[in-house]
């Protein structure tokens, strides 16, 4: 707990704060002057490029596991018993919305052979 500005705790932590910002400063100016914009390291950025079609199998599974917490309300359920369930609500939103799922469905399929045999 810090008593108050003036005395107490704060003021015997101050060396140790000022001492934290000055070996933060001298990092940080440290890594400016290193750096070359053009080789600059990124953390966030992977070094293995993945597949299309994983990244693609990996955006339905977030969806899936989004549906499966909000729409279900069943963390544990099996991906069988989320798949069945999310298809049956898309034909209930096709009836609403007067759409054919079984043409969507053939588009789909046509889709999914040209990304899967495509190279």
């Amino acid at each position: 707990m810090f008593v108050k500005e003036s005395s107490g705790r704060v003021e015997l932590m101050w060396p140790l704060v000022s001492w934290v910002a000055v070996l933060m400063g001298r990092q940080s100016n440290g890594k400016e002057t290193r750096m070359n914009t053009v080789t600059m390291y990124r953390a966030n950025v992977r070094k293995v490029k993945r597949p299309p079609n994983a990244i693609r199998a990996d955006r339905a599974e977030q969806a899936l596991a989004s549906y499966r917490v909000a729409a279900l309300r069943e963390p544990g359920a099996s991906l069988e018993a989320v798949l069945s369930d999310f298809l049956a609500d898309l034909r209930h939103l096709c009836d609403q919305e007067n759409l054919n799922l079984a043409q969507l469905d053939r588009i789909a399929h046509r889709n999914y052979l040209n990304e899967r045999y495509s190279r």
